[in-house]
């Protein structure tokens, strides 16, 4: 060995570099993790191997994993991690294959031949995207198959969406919905979501029987093969759909989204506002009182601040002169201690710079789904 080779930068790999993921169908997409902090630390480094590639790959239909790793040389230390064991410790115990790939293949085709969804599997919609068709389906995680498909599929949430955690396959508040092609029975992607209790005030308690819920959407994942071509925002809505229907569904809310789905909820929920009818009222009226909003707001099944944000892009489109004024009220009332503490002019002068960020970004939003309409 060369003096370079005892340089720690030799035997320092990206985690996300060197895990490839792949989805094997009849043929093999393969696709870097966007994030690896859960397995492999906070630095995302793993140190201890040469020329390290970590495979993790799943069949397109039943999702049975495989791993392999390879590596051309490894340091003999104790601080050098297994990568290995690292990784199959997020994986279903005694459900993956490692390193055989002929058995591999032999296992997930002899389970194809038995892939069929059980009565657990509700559906909830279909609909057709160039040229296949697709369905969306409802499941509790009480049912064996369900569990076990979901263990398949979570390490994806932690892969690709920043601070997930694996959710609690006890809790009975937990739904999962998937959506699969129709014909080939692929598995395009999965969303969980959780139901909350709502206490809606001690009336509406003593006389209803029902339980209300707050619906909330967890982990959305459309899978890397699949993403761009429109499945996230029918499955979105889809969602959306089946909780506007459900009686005992109050209100619908979202885990911490991250900009990408914050960009698509804001243009299927003001699409969906627009199709339902809100945004002739708005322009026949748009100095509706509190009371009117709060009933509208309500009958979406909106929380509070998404359903603000779409009424102030509505007055936008409307160029309403309420647009103006509603913004800098929100914005004035939220930084106002800072704002109170500073010279007027300067104030003044945030004040502005805010609203015409609020304003470009509304239009970017707004631009997108007439862009997309054309």
């Amino acid at each position: 060995m060369s003096a370079d080779d005892f340089k720690p930068e030799k035997w320092t790999s990206s985690a996300n570099e060197a895990l490839k993921v792949s989805i094997v169908g009849e043929n093999a997409v393969q696709f870097s993790p966007l994030f690896t902090y859960p397995i492999y630390g906070d630095s995302e480094k793993i140190y201890g191997y040469k020329d390290l590639v970590i495979h993790l790959a799943f069949d397109s239909i039943t999702f049975k994993p495989y791993v392999n790793v390879k590596y051309s040389a490894k340091l003999k230390d104790d601080e050098v991690v297994d990568v290995q064991e690292k990784l199959l410790s997020f994986l279903p115990q005694n459900d993956v294959i490692v390193r055989d790939e002929a058995k591999w293949v032999d296992c997930f085709t002899e389970e194809r031949k038995i892939h069929d969804l059980p009565d657990s599997f509700k559906k909830v919609s279909e609909y057709s995207l160039n040229g296949e068709e697709y369905v969306i389906y409802k499941t509790s995680l009480i049912d064996d198959f369900v569990r076990k498909m979901h263990r398949r599929v979570q390490i994806f949430s932690i892969l690709f969406i920043e601070a997930a955690n694996y959710i609690d396959e006890t809790d009975s508040n937990w739904e999962v919905f998937w959506l699969l092609n129709k014909k080939s029975k692929k598995l395009v992607g999965f969303v969980t979501t959780y139901r909350y209790w709502h206490y809606l005030g001690g009336q509406s308690f003593d006389e209803n029987i029902d339980q209300k819920f707050r619906a909330k959407i967890s982990q959305f994942l459309i899978f890397p093969p699949y993403q761009d071509k429109g499945h996230g925002s029918c499955l979105y809505d889809a969602i959306v759909q089946s909780w506007l229907l459900n009686k005992n569904i109050t209100e619908i809310t979202v885990e911490d989204p991250n900009e990408a789905f914050d960009d698509l909820r804001d243009r299927n929920d003001l699409q969906r506002l627009r199709k339902m009818g809100f945004d002739t009222i708005l322009q026949k009226n748009s100095q509706l009182s509190d009371k009117a909003l709060e009933s509208s707001r309500k009958s979406f099944k909106l929380e509070e601040r998404q359903f603000n944000r779409l009424l102030e892009m509505l007055l936008l489109s409307n160029n309403s002169p309420l647009f103006e004024l509603r913004v800098k009220k929100r914005l004035f009332i939220k930084n106002y201690d800072a704002l109170n503490q500073t010279d007027p002019d300067e104030a003044k002068e945030a004040l502005q710079n805010s609203f015409e960020l609020v304003k470009d970004d509304y239009r970017r939003i707004i631009e997108s789904i007439n862009t997309s309409e054309v």
